[in-house]
């Protein structure tokens, strides 16, 4: 091939051009994220003046008081424990429903990768008014328990924790699923077949080979989900009644309620910092077993 037919190789980028690229995205972020931050930080170290009102000194009362009070730490608690319960179920639905589309070979896998991502296309305030015909005393379930005989009155499953975690399970599934179904797709068959060749069964071969080679994608669903809803709040006010008290439900209230915005800037802080932390450690102790 002569100089004149060999193809043109890329040029690189000048360093003065990765400027043009980098600078406007970071000044995106300083806009869209830092700054929106700062501010709530900043609001955070004021008290309440008075209704809707933000008093000039800087002060630690709301830190102090927050961190005294062991009412906090129960709302603080109950958010994880939401999360945590959350995670779970989502982990036992997902898995099953992942290790399935990856491996399937049906002409219909479009379709229910379609209908498993479905709930994400749907805003979140129809998603959870969608439920209420299926969960309420007078709903489809409850209904179907009484015309079976096996309950001799409704039972609450809205207005309540149960709701809250119905709701979020249906909404956080799809992202614990394609988490899964990302990191079974690279998972080798052949690894499968070769385990059952050598005598183990096909649930053996599933524990002690599809389970801990999925571990990066158990971790980012873990992660994905649970700061998802640590942070959810239009869901815990729908599905809970207003009768859930968790760190975002109980932000909303000062905020439209009490009208105390700094105490909210600084519950706001407190959870992102708490959520920063936790994802850090779970991302340092899966780092330590994957070495």
């Amino acid at each position: 091939m002569s100089a004149i037919d060999a193809p043109a190789l890329p040029r690189r980028l000048p360093k003065r051009g990765w400027g043009g690229l980098i600078v406007p995205a970071v000044l995106v972020l300083l806009i869209v994220f830092v700054l929106p931050i700062g501010q709530l930080a900043l609001n955070s170290l004021h008290v309440k003046a008075g209704p809707g009102m933000i008093d000039p000194t800087w002060t630690l009362d709301n830190y102090i008081r927050f961190l005294s009070d062991p009412f906090y730490y129960g709302i603080l608690l109950e958010t994880f424990i939401l999360g945590i319960v959350v995670v779970s179920i989502c982990l036992v639905i997902g898995f099953p429903v992942a290790y399935f589309l990856a491996r399937t070979r049906s002409r219909w896998r479009g379709a229910l990768i379609f209908a498993v991502v479905s709930p994400l296309l749907i805003s979140v305030v129809i998603r959870n008014l969608g439920w209420l015909p299926v969960l309420g005393s007078s709903g489809v379930i409850n209904w179907l328990l009484l015309s079976l005989g096996i309950l001799s009155q409704p039972v609450q499953l809205i207005n309540n924790y149960t709701g809250v975690v119905i709701g979020l399970t249906h909404a956080l599934s799809p992202f614990m699923i394609l988490s899964l179904m990302t990191v079974i797709q690279r998972i080798e068959p052949e690894i499968e077949e070769a385990s059952i060749n050598l005598g183990a069964s096909p649930l053996e071969t599933f524990w002690r080979i599809v389970v801990p080679l999925s571990r990066p994608g158990v971790l980012a669903g873990y992660l994905l989900v649970f700061t998802v809803v640590l942070s959810a709040f239009t869901t815990p006010g729908m599905m809970g009644g207003n009768r859930v008290l968790v760190m975002s439900t109980y932000i909303g209230q000062q905020i439209r309620t009490a009208l105390n915005y700094p105490f909210a800037a600084m519950a706001a802080i407190i959870l992102m910092l708490v959520t920063t932390l936790t994802t850090l450690i779970a991302l340092r102790l899966s780092g330590g077993k994957n070495q």
